[in-house]
C-alpha cells in the first residue's frame, strides 16, 4: 500500500500525539508499510527527530543450524538431558506480525496476543526457530516443545511492560529504518543531514526504546529480552547514485555521496541498550567451529556511541530451513541476523529449564546472559578477549550445560551488593588451570540524549568492578577492555568504566589461593544495592577437591598419602586408566587401574589414593595411561610433586561458637600464619601459631559480631594454605 500525498491524513490528533504540531496535512509520499528489496516487512511507527518518517523493520529470515550445540541439549543429544521447553509457558515474540499458528510444526501451542495482526512470513520463520517442534527435523526449534506468546511490534513497548513479569524471554528480530532502503526501487536514506551529512546518526545511538527496555529489565530480575543486531553493515550506494533524503519537511533528491554503513558502529538504536542480548550472524558451521570466525558480511558491528561491546554474541546463519507461512506444511529457506537471534533465544530457555531441574529454581537475567558469554568460544583464537565485531562470541550451549551441573569447577553466583560494600570469592588456582571469571549485572535505566551524532556519553549507572587479586592484596590481573577510539585492535586489559559486563581470563598462576573481588565505584544509584552475577570456572572453590579442570593434579594428603586426581569431558572407546608411579621420571611402575566410562560426552571427575605406609619423601612422579578397549594405549603428561612437611587441621572446637573457640593444629616443624576475615574479604586479624605437631591454639573472638567467617592457615615452609568456616551465633 502506498499514500498519494499522504492519504493516511496525519491530523492533528495523530501528530499533536507524537509531536505536538498544529494540525495539518504533510505532502509527503510515504507508504504504511513496506517489503524492501532486502526481503524486510517493515510498518510506519511515526515521525521522529526533525520530523523525518520513521519505520520498524524486520531484520532477514534463517533458521538456526546447530552450531551453537543446542543439540546436545535435547533428547537425543549427547548430553543425554531430554531437554525441550515443555511445560514453561514463559517464552515471548515480537515482530512484524503473527506467526501461522495453524502450521503443522507449531501444533497450537502459539498464542497471538494482537487481534486482526497480519500474517507474517518472518514471524513465522522466527517462532519456527524458537519452537518449531521438528516434524521435518531440518526445521526443528531450539525450545520444540514451549509455548510461545506472539505479539506484533506495532505497540510492543506498552505490551513489553505489561508481559514482562510473566516472561522469562522474549525475542525481538526487528530494527528501525536506517541509511539506505530502496522502496519499490525508490532509494531513499534514513539519516538526517542537519546532525551529519552523510553518516546516519541512530547507529550506535541509546535512544528511548533502549532506555525502556533497559528499565524494563532492571525491575523485572528474571526476564532477558534478545535483540537481532541488524543486517546494516556495507549498506551503501555508489556515489553520485540518486536518492531522497529528508529535508526537515519532505524528500527531496540528491545526488550527495553518503558513506557505506560501517564497518564499524553500525548498530541501529535499541540494538544498543545495554541490559539486552544483541545477536549477530556468522556461517553456519554445524561441523565444530574451526579457527577464525568472521561474521556474515551484513550482520552490524559495534562499539555503541559510548564504546560498549555490542553484539553481545554471533550464531549462525545463512539460507537454512525454517518453517514457511504459504500453507500448514510449507518451509522457507531465509537468511539474515534476525534468526540468529532465536537461536540464542530458544536455546536460553532450555538452560532454565535444566537450572530448575538442578537445583529448583530460575535463573536472573543477568546470570543467563553472564552463563551465555562465559561459556562462548571468541571467533578470534589468535586473540583472548572480546571484540566489536563478534563481542564475546559464539554460544556454547553444551558447555553452559555443563557448567550448570558441575559445581566443582564452577560457581554460579547471584549476590545483592550493598551501596559501599564489597563481595570477595576465594579460589585455589595451579599453573594448569586458566581461571575465568565472568561478571554481569542488570543496569539501571541510562539517560537518553538528544539526536546526536556519536554522543560518547557513558550510559553505565552503577560501574561494578572486578579484579583478581592474591591473599596478600598484590593485583594479579583486571577485566578486558576494547577501544572505541580503534576499534580493531585486540582487546587488553584494564578498568571497565563502559559496560555492565566484565571477564577476567588467568592462565600460568602460581599454586595458591586467589580472590576474586567485585566492587562499585563512587555510589550506586539511589543508594540503592544492585543485584549482579558471578560465574567463576577452571579452578577450584574452596570447598573443593583440588582438581584440575581437563588436567591431571596430585595433593599431598599425609606424609603418607598423594591423591591424583584427573578429569575428562569427552571419552571414545575408554576401557580404562593405568596409573603409573615412581620416584624418578624415566622409571614408572603400575600402580594400579581406573575403569573408563567407555563413551560420554560428559564430565567425569577421577581420583586414585597413593599410599605408602613407610612415608614419603623428596619428589613423587606420577602418570596415567588410558586404554582402547581395542588395546590401544595414550599415555597423558608425566606430573611430580614434591613431598613437603604436612599442614593439617585435627578439629575446632567449638563450632558455632559463641566467645572462644581452639585451634587443634599439625604444623610440623614450621611455624603457621593465620588470617581471619569476613565474607567481603576484608581481613580482621592475623597471628603467628608455633609449630607443633599437636598444637592446641585458643582464639578469644568476643569482639566479633555474630555470622560467617573465613580462617586461612598458611606454612611458610611449603606455601601450602588451608581455609575453614566458622560461626559466631
Amino acid at each position: 500500500m502506498r499514500l498519494r500525498s499522504l492519504f493516511l491524513l496525519l491530523t492533528a490528533a495523530m501528530l499533536s500525539a507524537k509531536l505536538g504540531l498544529a494540525q495539518q496535512i504533510l505532502p509527503i509520499d510515504l507508504p504504511l508499510q513496506f517489503t524492501d528489496s532486502n526481503s524486510r516487512y517493515c510498518e510506519w511507527e511515526g515521525l521522529g527527530f526533525n520530523n523525518i518518517p520513521n519505520y520498524l523493520c524486520t531484520c532477514n529470515n534463517l533458521d538456526a543450524a546447530k552450531t551453537t550445540q543446542t543439540n546436545t541439549l535435547w533428547s537425543a543429544g549427547s548430553l543425554g538431558l531430554n531437554l525441550s521447553g515443555a511445560g514453561i509457558d514463559k517464552l515471548g515474540l515480537w515482530d512484524g506480525g503473527r506467526a501461522r499458528t495453524s502450521h503443522a510444526e507449531f501444533g497450537g501451542r502459539i498464542v497471538v496476543m494482537d487481534s486482526g495482526t497480519t500474517l507474517s512470513a518472518h514471524t513465522t520463520a522466527v517462532a519456527g526457530n524458537l519452537m518449531a517442534a521438528g516434524i521435518n527435523p531440518n526445521a526443528k526449534g531450539m525450545s520444540f516443545a514451549t509455548q510461545l506468546k506472539n505479539w506484533n511490534f506495532t505497540n510492543d513497548n506498552a505490551e513489553i511492560i505489561a508481559a514482562a513479569p510473566d516472561l522469562f524471554l522474549s525475542n525481538h528480530s526487528y530494527a528501525t529504518t536506517a541509511a539506505f532502503t530502496n522502496i519499490g526501487g525508490l532509494l531513499y536514506w534514513y539519516g538526517d543531514s542537519s546532525l551529519h551529512p552523510t553518516r546516519d546518526w541512530k547507529f550506535g545511538y541509546y535512544d528511548n526504546r533502549s532506555r525502556i527496555w533497559d528499565s524494563v529489565m532492571h525491575a523485572n530480575p528474571y526476564y532477558l529480552m534478545v535483540k537481532a543486531s541488524g543486517n546494516d553493515r556495507g549498506n551503501g550506494v555508489a556515489p553520485g547514485t540518486l536518492h531522497r533524503y529528508w529535508n526537515g519537511s519532505a524528500w527531496a533528491l540528491s545526488t550527495t555521496t553518503r558513506d557505506t554503513v560501517g564497518p564499524y558502529d553500525c548498530i541501529s538504536t535499541f540494538g544498543n541498550a545495554k541490559n539486552i542480548l544483541c545477536v549477530g550472524a556468522i556461517n553456519a558451521m554445524p561441523n565444530g567451529l574451526i579457527g577464525n570466525i568472521n561474521t556474515l558480511d551484513f550482520s552490524t558491528w559495534g562499539p555503541t556511541d559510548d564504546g560498549r561491546i555490542k553484539p553481545d554474541l554471533v550464531a549462525s546463519s545463512g539460507n537454512i530451513l525454517s518453517v514457511g507461512s504459504a500453507t500448514d506444511t510449507a518451509y522457507a529457506g531465509l537468511g539474515g541476523t534476525s534468526i540468529a537471534a532465536p537461536n540464542v533465544t530458544g536455546s536460553l530457555l532450555l538452560l532454565q529449564q535444566y537450572y530448575h531441574q538442578l537445583k529448583g529454581r530460575y535463573l536472573f537475567n543477568a546470570t543467563l546472559k553472564a552463563l551465555a558469554i562465559h561459556s562462548a568460544r571468541r571467533c578470534k583464537i589468535d586473540f583472548l578477549g572480546p571484540d566489536y565485531s563478534c563481542g564475546w562470541g559464539i554460544p556454547n550451549f553444551k558447555l553452559a550445560a555443563q557448567i550448570m551441573s558441575d559445581s566443582i569447577h564452577n560457581s554460579i553466583q547471584e549476590i545483592t551488593l550493598l551501596n559501599q560494600d564489597s563481595f570477595a570469592y576465594f579460589v585455589y588456582a595451579t599453573p594448569a588451570d586458566t581461571l575465568t571469571s565472568t561478571l554481569v549485572w542488570t543496569d539501571p535505566k541510562g539517560i537518553t540524549s538528544l539526536p546526536a551524532y556519536n554522543d560518547t556519553t557513558l550510559k553505565l549507572v552503577n560501574d561494578l568492578d572486578m579484579r583478581l587479586y592474591s591473599l596478600t592484596d598484590s593485583l594479579v590481573a583486571m577485566p578486558f577492555i576494547l577501544n572505541p577510539n580503534n576499534p580493531s585492535l585486540p582487546a587488553t586489559t584494564g578498568d571497565n568504566f563502559r559496560d555492565n559486563v566484565e571477564q577476567i581470563k588467568q592462565s600460568n598462576l602460581t599454586s595458591g589461593w586467589y580472590k576474586i573481588k567485585v566492587k562499585h565505584k563512587g555510589n550506586l544509584l539511589n543508594n540503592q544495592a544492585q543485584k549482579f552475577a558471578l560465574i567463576v570456572s577452571g579452578a577450584n572453590t574452596l570447598s573443593a577437591l583440588p582438581v584440575s579442570y581437563l588436567n591431571i593434579s596430585a595433593k599431598q594428603i599425609s606424609v603418607k598419602e598423594i591423591q591424583l586426581s584427573w578429569s575428562t569431558v569427552q571419552e571414545t572407546n575408554n576401557h580404562s586408566f593405568e596409573v603409573l608411579h615412581g620416584t624418578q621420571a624415566d622409571k614408572l611402575e603400575t600402580l594400579g587401574m581406573v575403569k573408563g566410562k567407555g563413551n560420554s560426552n560428559r564430565l567425569h571427575q577421577y581420583s586414585y589414593i597413593y599410599r605408602n605406609e613407610k612415608g614419603l619423601g623428596g619428589t613423587q612422579y606420577f602418570q596415567l595411561l588410558q586404554k582402547d578397549f581395542d588395546g590401544k594405549t595414550n599415555p597423558s603428561k608425566t606430573i611430580s610433586l614434591t613431598i613437603k612437611e604436612p599442614l593439617s587441621i585435627q578439629a575446632v572446637m567449638p563450632n558455632p561458637f559463641s566467645d572462644e573457640l581452639t585451634l587443634y593444629y599439625n604444623s610440623g616443624q614450621s611455624t603457621v600464619q593465620l588470617k581471619l576475615y569476613n565474607l567481603s574479604g576484608k581481613l580482621l586479624l592475623e597471628a603467628d601459631l608455633p609449630a607443633s605437631t599437636n598444637g592446641a591454639y585458643p582464639l578469644d573472638l568476643q569482639n566479633l559480631e555474630r555470622g560467617m567467617y573465613l580462617i586461612l592457615l598458611h606454612h611458610p615452609s611449603s606455601g601450602e594454605f588451608i581455609g575453614f568456616k566458622i560461626v559466631k551465633i
